[in-house]
């Protein structure tokens, strides 16, 4: 189903960065937007103890990607910053870009929208929720979903049971919180960002022993190379910068392969050594393609491994009381496991029949529209090599422009035939992904004027 061009009024669910982008961007556009929010505060997970208990910041978390990478076309993070804010700045910074823009009357603060259905020919009946439990209902062209993907903790089918605590690290926020780790040997399981460096965090909090188990292999970058950022200097890593002129000659798909194959090339001539030593150090072996599945980025974690800080250990067969059992036979004693395993791709509020996301992921259309309901959009949930943010920007431009009637979908048998996972993807650059969504957008205004 196509629906028509020019939808006005979008309901645009979620105040976290992603969500905020697509209200401006949209606003800018001339379309009339509510962005309603659970939550009393804007920022989603980067306001630790988010009131709407979905949060999962600590309070060591700082971003990934640096200021450079994470910047947005119109609006900049602070020269004098950190080169990785934390949680509060990164917070303030999306405090300060609502106010720079003038969009603060366009989000409504604890309103939770618990169903959205979509009505036949186009168009949504969209039902809210306020604070004082008072239910209403309103009629919206477009639903934009920027409720984001890291608020539904996915927990490990564990085996047995242990006589101490075992929590997902949603609900970790520092060393003594919500259990003090001093003293306790603790189990981490999962190597992704946040197993890696709360592994490492509860081991200099003084615990007696931190084992890190992983199921398997991933790339782990440093964040840093004598004493700068890892990445300061790549190219593309952010929408706004310059492709090549032979890149830009390419077509899409060549474009993208060519990135990864030289790529993988130089990150296994540049990392190659490190991953082998974190192979050394019991790791499970790292994808062949740093692109496979999205690298970690940590640190402290090969020199934890090679103090005994940390122990690396396989994948959990099973808890056994006062001892974890692991799949090479070895029993440790352990007091607490925490589960660093990520998260569901969850959207509650939109029907299953339209929105499937039982084995997390979804197929979209260049990365943002429903393949079959033209007037749903996904913005802030994809796997690119740099920051969330800046991708969030260039799929709101062009839901803008689909909705304000500057561009034209293709036809159907396209966009079925175009349509991609989420995730089960290779990770893509920044630059070129912005690039093919602007050759899109040219694309799209032609057929606009047929």
């Amino acid at each position: 189903m196509v629906t028509r061009a020019a939808s006005r009024r979008v309901c645009v669910v979620g105040a976290g960065p992603a969500g905020l982008v697509a209200t401006k961007t949209l606003t800018a556009a001339g379309l009339e937007v509510d962005c309603l929010e659970m939550s009393t505060a804007i920022g989603g997970q980067w306001v630790i103890d988010n009131p709407n208990g979905r949060s999962a910041a600590y309070a060591s978390l700082e971003t990934n990607t640096t200021k450079a990478m994470s910047r947005l076309s119109d609006f900049s993070m602070p020269a004098d910053w950190p080169a990785f804010p934390g949680h509060a700045l990164v917070r303030k910074w999306f405090e300060s870009y609502v106010d720079s823009f003038g969009f603060r009357d366009r989000i409504r603060l604890g309103c939770e929208v618990t169903a959205a259905h979509p009505q036949p020919g186009g168009g949504w009946r969209v039902q809210t929720r306020d604070a004082e439990g008072r239910e209403t209902e309103q009629g919206y062209d477009a639903v934009v979903a920027a409720s984001g993907n890291y608020w539904a903790p996915r927990m490990p089918a564990l085996a047995g049971d242990l006589d101490g605590p075992v929590l997902h690290a949603q609900a970790y926020r520092d060393p003594d919180t919500p259990f003090p780790v001093s003293g306790r040997r603790v189990v981490v399981v999962g190597i992704g960002n946040t197993g890696c460096e709360l592994a490492c965090e509860i081991a200099n909090a003084g615990a007696e022993a931190v084992f890190l188990s992983a199921r398997s292999g991933t790339w782990i970058l440093p964040k840093r190379r004598d004493g700068r950022p890892a990445a300061e200097g790549a190219p593309m890593m952010n929408p706004s910068d310059a492709v090549p002129g032979l890149l830009r000659a390419l077509p899409d798909r060549w474009r993208q392969r060519m990135f990864e194959r030289v790529g993988e090339r130089r990150f296994k001539k540049m990392m190659g050594d490190r991953m082998k030593r974190f192979e050394q150090l019991g790791l499970p072996r790292a994808p062949a393609s740093p692109f496979s599945k999205r690298p970690s980025v940590c640190d402290p974690l090969l020199p934890a491994l090679e103090s005994g800080a940390v122990v690396a250990r396989p994948e959990v067969a099973r808890l056994d009381g006062k001892h974890v059992v692991f799949r090479d036979g070895i029993r440790e004693a352990a007091d607490l496991v925490l589960c660093a395993t990520g998260y569901h791709l969850r959207y509650p509020y939109l029907p299953e029949s339209l929105v499937d996301t039982r084995d997390d992921d979804l197929r979209v259309f260049c990365g943002t529209v429903h393949p079959s309901r033209h007037d749903l959009f996904i913005v802030g949930v994809s796997r690119p090599t740099g920051a969330f943010w800046p991708i969030a920007e260039v799929q709101s431009r062009l839901v803008a422009a689909l909705l304000s009637g500057r561009y034209a979908l293709p036809r159907q048998p396209t966009i079925d035939r175009s349509s991609r996972p989420i995730f089960d993807r290779p990770s893509f650059n920044p630059a070129l992904y912005a690039l093919s969504i602007d050759e899109e957008l040219r694309r799209g205004a032609r057929r606009s004027h047929r």
